[in-house]
């Protein structure tokens, strides 16, 4: 029998999850099940989610970086619904819903990275710099870090600082992994090899939310520049606010060539990602008429999508979000590491703005990955059945609690 959404309305909770378990992601369900995080949500405002059962959270998980302005603002969500009219899905003309959010961002970057092309989320995000890096450079090596995170489709997967993607023909010889936060390291891969890109996050977060040591990143530009390598930043989970300005970048004195953007530039409501990029590297790629389509995807910087986009960044701006991120960011972590100095399993607290991991230096000495995941799984379980607050940990490093709410937090 066809259920549509009315039938669905009326259906039981459990029904609806045996449907999960018998069509979806049934190893997910047992996951959560097992360690006691499985809860059907039925609403959520703001910081907050209920479940079917009335009880409130608080989501200090942030959608891992989608949710920087909560669930379902207003705002964005009515910018979206007074465009429902126009049209969605036209790819035979120029969008000029995609000239202004991508005029917008052009204008956070002061102009430096004034061109941009849209996709429908993080991973499609990195995959389209390495192929504009590839279009640039014609040839050479995608260098990439240890423990870093870019996404799960091929391509970006081969750059995955985790051993899970061994699970996949990745392309091994043509990514090369380095240390993080290692600029001697990136310069012998650099005489190693011939390198047409350098992908990195400016805090690593799947890697237990690491910050580079200082004048790190100067060295990498130096570096880049020197051998004519594409710096591309993935800034998919730092940016729009997160770590304290409205690009992660700004804080270090550089600017990348590509700039990836995506989770919470859809304001929680629309998913979009998108590059920023240097006038030359695009003029190089895509400047002539006969590759011009080569960027275009079906739904990549779909109309609803912008207009979320373009609503978001202005409620970010508006609302002063980098600035509150940056205050209770000094905030979290001046008391989160009083309360590691007070007990002795919290080791390290760390992190930029909103996005702070919290290490149990205890946990993380098991030799057995999935020992360590089933010991923070006991704190996550303890977080969100008797206090009601959603956490998670970081996938690389999972002796990392991280701490991500979205930026309206008080």
């Amino acid at each position: 029998m066809f259920i549509d959404l009315d039938q669905m309305a009326g259906m039981p909770v459990n029904e609806l999850e045996g449907l999960y378990r018998a069509h979806c992601n049934s190893a997910f369900y047992k996951l959560l099940d097992i360690n006691g995080l499985n809860r059907c949500f039925a609403h959520a405002e703001g910081i907050y989610l209920w479940d079917s059962d009335g009880r409130r959270y608080m989501d200090f998980v942030g959608g891992y970086g989608s949710l920087n302005l909560g669930h379902n603002h207003p705002r964005v969500i009515r910018a979206v619904e007074a465009h429902f009219g126009r049209p969605n899905l036209l790819q035979e003309n120029a969008n000029l819903y995609n000239a202004v959010l991508a005029y917008d961002i052009s204008e956070l970057t002061r102009g430096q990275l004034p061109v941009c092309s849209f996709t429908n989320c993080g991973t499609e995000t990195v995959e389209e710099a390495v192929k504009l890096a590839y279009m640039y450079k014609k040839q050479g090596a995608i260098v990439y870090c240890s423990n870093a995170y870019h996404g799960k489709t091929l391509g970006s997967i081969s750059a995955y600082g985790n051993k899970a993607k061994k699970n996949y023909p990745t392309l091994d010889k043509t990514f090369v992994e380095i240390p993080f936060g290692d600029a001697g390291k990136l310069g012998r891969a650099i005489r190693k090899h011939d390198v047409a890109a350098f992908l990195v996050e400016p805090v690593q977060g799947e890697g237990g939310i690491v910050t580079a040591p200082e004048g790190y990143f100067q060295q990498v530009r130096a570096l880049c520049d020197e051998h004519d390598i594409v710096l591309i930043f993935d800034e998919i989970q730092t940016g729009i606010g997160r770590c304290g300005t409205m690009f992660c970048y700004e804080q270090l004195g550089i600017v990348p060539d590509i700039l990836c953007l995506s989770k919470s530039l859809g304001g929680g409501i629309m998913p979009i990602g998108c590059i920023a990029v240097r006038q030359k590297m695009w003029d190089a790629a895509y400047g002539k008429l006969l590759n011009a389509t080569l960027p275009t995807t079906t739904f990549g910087g779909n109309t609803l999508a912008c207009v979320a986009g373009i609503e978001a960044l202005s409620v970010v701006r508006e609302e002063a979000l980098c600035e509150r991120a940056a205050e209770l960011g000094k905030y979290a972590l001046r008391e989160l590491n009083a309360l590691r100095l007070k007990h002795e399993m919290i080791t390290q607290v760390r992190g930029m703005g909103l996005f702070i991991g919290i290490e149990f230096g205890s946990i993380k000495k098991f030799p057995v990955k999935a020992v360590v995941e089933f010991m923070i799984s006991t704190i996550l379980s303890k977080m969100f059945n008797q206090h009601h607050i959603l956490c998670a940990y970081t996938s690389n490093n999972p002796a990392v609690l991280r701490f991500e709410p979205p930026l309206i937090v008080t």
